[in-house]
């Protein structure tokens, strides 16, 4: 038998419940091997100390203690999971909020673009006009005062 197989069966061998052939094996294998052995050794002390100190006996409501703190756990993580979720859930409200308000139009802000395409539109036909005229000659773009574009 091999010492790993051997240390993992001490603990049942020292308390006496394995087959006879099994307890046989083991029995031998300690004679001739010191780390097994002391590992049965240090098995001996252990419960030679446990049987050292007295056998308490439980108080009449030691299990309706045991399970009320129990219970008084999970109300806890309960309540905590579902404060979780609340406050995550509005935050998120919150930034879905500011986002949209982001994005909306307001009433004192008017956008200006008009006098900026017209400009645009104006440099970009004065560059490239001779170009747009001997690819396409049929093609005639004027640009009016309020930026509206017409062919």
């Amino acid at each position: 038998m091999r010492c790993n197989e051997v240390k993992r069966l001490l603990s049942a061998y020292f308390d006496r419940e394995l087959p006879a052939d099994k307890s046989i094996e083991i029995k031998e294998h300690l004679r001739s091997c010191r780390s097994c052995a002391k590992e049965l050794e240090s098995i001996e002390k252990i419960h030679r100390l446990m049987g050292a100190f007295p056998i308490l006996e439980a108080g009449p409501y030691f299990e309706s203690q045991i399970i009320e703190r129990i219970e008084s756990e999970k109300r806890k993580r309960r309540f905590s999971l579902g404060l979780k979720l609340a406050i995550g859930f509005a935050l998120c409200g919150l930034m879905l909020f500011l986002i949209t308000l982001r994005y909306l139009p307001s009433e004192n802000v008017t956008l200006e673009t008009t006098p900026v395409l017209n400009t645009y539109i104006q440099e970009y036909i004065e560059t490239y006009s001779g170009h747009i005229g001997r690819s396409n000659p049929g093609l005639i773009v004027s640009v009016s005062s309020l930026g509206e574009t017409s062919r």
